[in-house]
């Protein structure tokens, strides 16, 4: 049998092993990811929450104010009105008194929508607070296995590149460069080697000659697919 089937064998080993690190990695990123993700809504549903609810307090305020005023002058003119000298003047003050009573009605209203939705906001605040205070805790442990698991399987590939790397250099020189141009492109979860299945590629799964499966099975020479260009390796325990 043709040498090089024996390397790459141990060559498709290896990216099998890259293909498991690289998924543990890619799952990793995307816990580490989604832990930011969950604390930063709630951190800013939390700033966004603060500046409506001093929006809406400042507003408060400013109807408490109008209402004081409002009070203030119905006592003004409802002393006037007591004192009027005739019905004219009884008439035009009671006017008067009824107009303040009516936005004296409106401003308290407006005050008791806006204290309404203050109560609401505060509500929302603090389940964001204690949303985010729990993000925290449990992201903690969460965030240490995955910054573990991260670590590891960087250490994996990178020892797999290693050894992976001297397998190349016993490889011919053409199956070396080969390899290297294929993995460029290869979306196969397991790299740019592959084995038979069935009769055809176990990457693209196109047919393939008997010719190129008799020189297969046979150890001849290595064999690429025609129409994916990945090496191809027999079946399994052929």
């Amino acid at each position: 049998m043709n040498p090089n089937y024996e390397i790459l064998e141990q060559i498709l080993r290896l990216d099998c092993e890259a293909g498991s690190a690289t998924m543990e990695w890619r799952n990793a990123q995307k816990e580490l990811t989604a832990l930011a993700e969950k604390t930063k809504s709630s951190e800013e549903l939390i700033q966004k929450t603060k500046t409506d609810l001093s929006f809406l307090e400042g507003e408060l305020r400013r109807q408490y104010k109008r209402i004081d005023e409002l009070e203030e002058r119905k006592a003004e003119r409802s002393g006037k009105l007591f004192a009027a000298k005739n019905d004219d003047e009884h008439r035009s003050f009671k006017r008067e008194v009824d107009h303040i009573d009516r936005d004296i009605r409106d401003a308290t209203r407006k005050s008791d929508d806006t204290e309404s939705q203050i109560e609401r906001l505060k509500s929302t605040y603090f389940s964001a607070e204690e949303t985010l205070a729990s993000a925290l805790a449990a992201s903690a442990e969460e965030r240490k296995k995955a910054e573990t698991a991260q670590s590891e399987s960087s250490g994996k590939l990178a020892d797999i590149e290693s050894i992976r790397n001297q397998h190349l250099e016993k490889l011919e020189p053409r199956l070396n460069q080969h390899y290297k141009r294929v993995s460029q492109i290869s979306r196969n979860a397991n790299g740019p080697i592959v084995r038979v299945v069935d009769k055809a590629c176990g990457n693209c799964h196109m047919g393939l000659a008997p010719q190129v499966l008799n020189t297969i099975l046979r150890g001849n020479d290595v064999q690429f697919c025609p129409s994916c260009n990945h090496i191809l390796l027999p079946p399994q325990n052929q």
